[in-house]
């Protein structure tokens, strides 16, 4: 066994194909991906405002947008044919529209409505600009209706408290800065340590020869899982211990607690690469066809998209993966603050994919096996 892990760490060393792969793909998409998503939040996007009421109420509107933290008012006044151009153009993230008569509505006291237009092309850029704006309307409604109490002869303390008489504070749990890098990066990170894998070991095992039966062939497959998994471990290492810091990821767990949480996500990961990896003939084809793996592997694993919305079968066929319960896992334990226990069901899951994969390659390295005893004796016959 420990000559297997010594003989399969100088191949992969001496292989730059897959040692690009396994070790410089994922650091470089560790790397790599993250940086679109640095701002974390979409903030000071441009929209404009198209007054029809031109009254000190819609200019007191308008400052109300202006200073929220979110949008910034670049463009104001009547016409909406143009600001819609800017919006299609990507110009303007949206506008809002107030319309006439709004200073003299509101003074009788009669519902009116102010209209947000935003590019819902992009969603993150669409709600950002509709809670800012929500947020301004409901600022200058506390104000009016703090202003119409005083006129009526009510306190200034009466006055505030009205009209908001339940506060709200807001508490963003595992996420401080509601980014969406805090949710996005480490959920793919554990899916780009599957795919860099599970594409170098499918190379690697093509025109490899068959196991020996028995003990023998179960302890070269193990030798050879332990250098991938001596691998895996300490690229997750340079992740938390990096990656992590660079990019100021928030987390509640402990490094050795993760590590814990995925090596029987990374066994499986390996037992699965070494039983896919012998039904390929070229390593070319083991290349295409376990990169284009990784998009359905994406989004059955249940961040990208809601898994309440996939259909059972597919959801079903998700948890056959072993990023599906890594990732829900690697997620409990390090970012949420859950303990072994809380999430005992997954990691029972993942120690099952990984005898269960271990079994698939045992049967198909003695296959192959029995294949090639029977070319020979075809050979040595004709």
């Amino acid at each position: 066994m420990l000559a297997a892990l010594r003989d399969e760490l100088l191949r992969i060393f001496k292989d730059e194909a897959v040692l690009v792969i396994t070790i410089g793909g994922s650091l470089f998409y560790a790397l790599f991906y993250p940086l679109p998503y640095l701002p974390q939040t979409a903030d000071n996007l441009p929209i404009a405002v198209v007054d029809h009421d031109r009254t000190p109420l819609s200019r007191k509107l308008t400052r109300h947008i202006e200073a929220t933290q979110a949008v910034t008012v670049v463009m104001t006044g009547s016409e909406v044919f143009e600001v819609k151009e800017k919006v299609r153009d990507g110009k303007l993230a949206g506008y809002v529209e107030i319309p006439r008569r709004l200073h003299a509505q509101v003074l009788r006291g009669e519902p009116v409505h102010v209209e947000v237009f935003g590019n819902a092309a992009y969603l993150v850029l669409f709600s950002e600009v509709a809670e800012a704006v929500s947020e301004a309307v409901l600022s200058l409604n506390a104000e009016i209706v703090g202003q119409r109490l005083l006129a009526i002869g009510h306190s200034s303390d009466f006055a505030e408290r009205l009209p908001e008489p339940i506060g709200l504070d807001q508490h963003d749990l595992f996420n401080p800065d509601g980014g969406y890098a805090n949710y996005i990066v480490p959920a793919v990170m554990v899916l780009i340590l599957q795919q860099t894998f599970l594409i170098g070991i499918c190379m690697m095992q093509v025109g490899r020869a068959p196991l020996p039966g028995g003990s023998a062939g179960l302890a070269l497959l193990s030798g050879r899982a332990a250098a991938y998994l001596l691998l895996q471990i300490i690229l997750l290492m340079v992740y938390l211990l990096m990656v992590y810091r660079v990019f100021h990821f928030p987390h509640l767990g402990t490094m050795g607690l993760a590590v814990l949480t995925l090596l029987p996500a990374f066994l499986a990961m390996i037992f699965l690469g070494f039983t896919l990896g012998a039904f390929f003939q070229t390593r070319e084809t083991a290349l295409q066809i376990m990169m284009l793996v990784s998009i359905p592997a994406l989004f059955l694993a249940g961040f990208a998209w809601p898994a309440e919305v996939i259909p059972w079968p597919l959801d079903v066929l998700g948890w056959v993966i072993p990023s599906t319960a890594a990732i829900e896992a690697f997620l409990g334990v390090h970012h949420l603050g859950a303990t072994l226990a809380d999430i005992r069901y997954v990691w029972l899951t993942l120690w099952g994919l990984a005898g269960f994969y271990l079994l698939t390659a045992l049967m198909v390295g003695r296959r192959r096996s029995t294949i090639s005893d029977r070319a020979l004796r075809a050979e040595v016959a004709e």
